[in-house]
């Protein structure tokens, strides 16, 4: 009775940090929203927050596998593909580390820094879908080529961004600008999670708990840290800020 007690505890632990994060998710869209509206120029954080937006709808998909497994209706499904969220988030994540670049591809000015990031745009999409389609992870685990290619190419966008910043008068005022706030949640985040989602295929909650646990607080808090971060700079930013309309 008392491990059932418990499991029951941890499971409604696990959803109130689950809908917190979509809540923060939805938040920072909306707020992203707001600004988007004021400063119409920046066609860069425009699509951002399209990808914010995106971000939520997807979030609302991974749910289904929880649908499935919990509600008798869906039982039908419990032997699809569907009932794993790898075929959704390989897709996503790929698109994710492309919108990430793109935006710092869009906040540089150097021409060099903007023709490197241009390839590995290129060349980054074309290889993450080619290693899904001719591997066997796309429906069975997150592909580590995805991430961990991902991640490095991010680092590289956003140390493009800050040596701009460093070179330029810019630093005078990186506190009253948006990418600013993107590029510390986006950097901290992806450094964090990117060695769980390398290691998570081979722990599972019966062989390795304490590695779940783990997991589950790092990757909780990695996301309350971005999206709280992208929050607060749309607000300081929007506040702070000249309108052009």
């Amino acid at each position: 009775m008392l491990l059932v007690v418990v499991s029951q505890q941890l499971y409604i632990s696990k959803m109130f940090y689950i809908l917190l994060i979509n809540f923060l998710e939805l938040l920072s869209s909306i707020l992203g929203r707001n600004y988007v509206a004021k400063y119409r120029n920046d066609n860069g954080i425009r699509y951002f927050v399209y990808f914010l937006f995106f971000t939520c709808f997807v979030e609302v998909l991974g749910w289904l596998p929880r649908g499935i497994y919990y509600l008798e209706s869906f039982s039908f499904l419990k032997d699809t593909f569907l009932k794993r969220n790898y075929w959704l988030y390989n897709i996503y994540f790929i698109i994710s580390y492309t919108i990430y670049v793109f935006y710092f591809y869009s906040q540089v000015k150097s021409t060099k820094f903007r023709k490197i990031l241009y390839f590995i745009l290129i060349f980054y999409s074309i290889s993450c879908v080619l290693n899904i389609l001719l591997s066997k992870v796309y429906f069975n685990a997150y592909a580590s080529y995805t991430f961990i290619l991902g991640t490095l190419f991010v680092f590289i966008s956003v140390a493009f961004y800050y040596f701009e910043i460093l070179q330029s008068n810019r630093i005078l005022t990186f506190h009253k600008s948006i990418s600013f706030y993107i590029s510390i949640g986006t950097l901290v985040f992806h450094l964090a999670v990117t060695p769980l989602l390398i290691y998570s295929k081979y722990f599972n909650s019966t062989k390795s708990p304490d590695f779940v646990q783990i997991h589950r607080i790092i990757l909780t808090s990695a996301n309350i840290f971005m999206y709280t971060c992208y929050s607060i700079g749309f607000i300081v930013c929007y506040r702070k800020n000249k309108s052009y309309s």
